[in-house]
C-alpha cells in the first residue's frame, strides 16, 4: 500500500447563494517574477527615466483589465482568481502607450484614460473571444495596442520611445532588470530559444534595410536616425528587450514544440524588418514591430501543424529564398532611403568673429540636449552672432536678398514684414546684440516630428532708429538686458535662426 497524501480543501467563499472558489496565486508563479520585472521598470520610469506616463494612467489600464478578468472567471467558473495575467496585460499596455501631452512628473494626469481603459478592455476580451486549441490566439497587450495605434494614429497616441536617454546608471541599472530578469524567467519555462532567434534574425534583418540607407524621424532625435544609429538603437532599445523577453514569449500564445518556437522567433525578427523597412517615422516602426508578432500569432496553428523535418521542409533551405527575402528587405526599405540634400550655398560673406569675442557656449542639462555636444553647441552660439550681425545689414539696407542667409520659415518671415513696414514708414529700428553667453538646449515637438533646437541668447541688447537716406543711425537706444531664445536650423552649411516661437511646454535652461 502506498500512503495518501491530504490535500487541503480549497478556500472557498459563498456570494449571493452562491460557492465561489478563491484561487490565489504561487510564489512560483512566472507571472509574479514577470511583474516583479516591469513594475520594477515602471518605477524607475517615474523617478529617474522620465516616462511621459502617470501613475494615474498606469492605474486605469491595470486595474481595466484585473476588474474584467475578475467578472468574466466569476462567471465562466464560479470563482474568484487573482487576475494575475490581467494584470501583466494592463501593465504592458501601460508600459507601451502614452498619449501627448502627458508631461513626466504630473503624477495623477487621466489625459488619455479612456484610450487607456479602451485599449485594456480589448486585449483582455481577445484573450476569450479569439481561441483557438482553447488557448488565446493573440497576445492580449500587444493585440491591444496593434488596434489602438492603428485605430488612432500618431496625432493621439503614442508607443514608448526606442532611445531612453543617454546611458546613465539608472539606465543600465534598467536594462540590467530587464535583461537577467527575461533570462532567468525564460530560462525556467524553456523559451529562450525564442528570444535569441528573434533578435539575432531582428539584428541580421534590419542591418540588410540599413546598409543600403535608411532614417526614420523621431520626436527625441535631433535630425533624421540614420545608418548605424539607426540599428543600434533599435537593436539594443530597452523596448525591444522588453518585447522579446516578455511579450513574444507569453507561454500561453507561443507554439508548442521546440522547431515551431525557434521558427516563430525567427519569423517575428525577419517580420518586423521587412515591416520597418519603408516606415520613415519611429511611430510607424513601432507599430510595425508590434504587429510583427500579431501576425505570428495568428499563424501560430499553422506552425504547430508543420510536418516534421524532411523533405518536405528542405525547400525552406534552398539559398533561393534568403536571396529573395533579402532583395525584398531592400526593395521594401527604397521609400525610407536618406535623399542626399545640397548644402545651401552662400555668396554672403559673414562677419568675422574674433576669438575673444565669442560668446561662451553651454549645453542645458537634460536628456534630450545631451545629443548635443560641445563642438556644435559653439559652432551654434558662433553662427547666431554672425546671423543677428548680419540682420542688422538686412535692416540697414533694407535688403530682403541679405535675409535669405541667415535666417529661414518664421523668422524669415518676420524680416520680409519688417522690410515691408519700413519702406512704407521710411524708417527702420534695427537691433544691436552684445552676446555674452548661448545655452543650447532640445525640446520636445508634438508628435513626430524632430525635436527643436534652441538658442537661448544671454548679454545685452540696444535699439538704434535708422532713416531713408542717412547712413548712420538718427537715434541710439539704450543698452538693456538680452534674454531671447531663437529655433535654429541646420541648412548643410550653417545655423541659421527659423523662430522665435518656443515648443509648448518647453522652459528656459537656467
Amino acid at each position: 500500500m502506498t500512503a495518501g497524501v491530504a490535500r487541503a480543501a480549497p478556500r472557498t467563499v459563498r456570494l449571493r447563494g452562491r460557492e465561489f472558489a478563491l484561487v490565489g496565486p504561487s510564489l512560483r508563479d512566472a507571472r509574479l517574477h514577470t511583474a516583479a520585472v516591469l513594475v520594477t521598470v515602471q518605477v524607475l520610469g517615474q523617478t529617474v527615466l522620465e516616462f511621459r506616463l502617470s501613475i494615474a494612467q498606469i492605474f486605469v489600464a491595470v486595474l481595466t483589465a484585473a476588474v474584467a478578468e475578475v467578472v468574466i472567471t466569476m462567471r465562466r467558473a464560479h470563482a474568484i482568481v487573482w487576475p494575475a495575467s490581467a494584470m501583466l496585460t494592463g501593465n504592458g499596455i501601460a508600459l507601451i502607450l502614452r498619449v501627448p501631452g502627458t508631461e513626466h512628473g504630473d503624477w495623477w494626469s487621466l489625459r488619455g484614460a479612456w484610450i487607456y481603459a479602451a485599449t485594456a478592455a480589448l486585449g483582455l476580451a481577445s484573450k476569450y473571444l479569439i481561441r483557438v486549441d482553447d488557448r488565446p490566439l493573440f497576445n492580449p497587450s500587444n493585440l491591444g495596442l496593434v488596434v489602438c495605434f492603428l485605430a488612432l494614429g500618431s496625432d493621439r497616441v503614442d508607443p514608448l520611445e526606442f532611445w531612453w536617454g543617454p546611458w546613465s546608471p539608472s539606465l543600465a541599472f534598467a536594462v540590467a532588470v530587464i535583461v537577467v530578469g527575461a533570462v532567468l524567467i525564460l530560462g525556467r519555462l524553456h523559451l529562450l530559444r525564442i528570444a535569441i532567434g528573434f533578435w539575432a534574425a531582428f539584428a541580421a534583418g534590419l542591418a540588410v534595410v540599413t546598409i543600403p540607407g535608411h532614417c526614420i524621424t523621431a520626436s527625441w532625435h535631433v535630425g533624421e536616425l540614420c545608418g548605424f544609429d539607426f540599428w543600434s538603437t533599435l537593436v539594443t532599445s530597452p523596448e525591444v528587450l522588453i518585447f522579446l523577453g516578455f511579450m513574444i514569449t507569453d507561454p500561453r500564445t507561443v507554439p508548442q514544440g521546440a522547431r515551431a518556437q525557434t521558427i516563430y522567433g525567427v519569423g517575428i525578427g525577419l517580420v518586423a524588418a521587412l515591416l520597418i523597412a519603408p516606415q520613415t517615422t519611429e511611430f510607424g516602426a513601432k507599430v510595425a514591430l508590434l504587429s510583427a508578432l500579431t501576425i505570428a500569432c495568428a499563424l501560430r496553428p499553422l506552425l504547430e501543424r508543420l510536418p516534421p523535418r524532411g523533405a518536405a521542409t528542405a525547400r525552406w533551405r534552398r539559398p533561393g529564398a534568403a536571396i529573395a527575402f533579402v532583395a525584398a528587405l531592400v526593395g521594401a526599405g527604397i521609400p525610407a532611403r536618406p535623399v542626399a540634400a545640397d548644402p545651401v550655398a552662400s555668396s554672403v560673406e559673414f562677419p568675422a568673429v574674433p576669438a575673444g569675442e565669442r560668446p561662451r557656449a553651454s549645453v542645458a542639462d537634460d536628456r534630450l540636449s545631451s545629443q548635443v555636444d560641445a563642438a556644435t553647441a559653439a559652432e551654434i552660439a558662433t553662427d547666431v552672432v554672425q546671423d543677428l550681425a548680419l540682420q542688422e545689414r538686412v535692416l540697414r539696407e533694407r535688403d530682403p536678398g541679405l535675409a535669405a542667409a541667415m535666417a529661414d520659415r518664421a523668422w524669415l518671415d518676420t524680416l520680409d514684414d519688417r522690410l515691408r513696414a519700413a519702406a512704407t514708414s521710411r524708417e527702420v529700428e534695427v537691433p544691436v546684440h552684445r552676446i555674452d553667453e548661448v545655452i543650447v538646449s532640445v525640446a520636445l515637438r508634438r508628435g513626430q516630428e524632430a525635436p527643436a533646437v534652441l538658442a537661448t541668447l544671454r548679454g545685452s541688447v540696444r535699439v538704434d532708429r535708422y532713416r531713408d537716406g542717412v547712413a548712420a543711425p538718427v537715434a541710439s537706444g539704450e543698452w538693456g538686458p538680452l534674454d531671447v531664445t531663437y529655433e535654429v536650423l541646420w541648412t548643410g552649411e550653417r545655423f541659421v535662426i527659423v523662430s522665435a516661437a518656443l515648443p509648448e511646454g518647453w522652459s528656459p535652461p537656467r
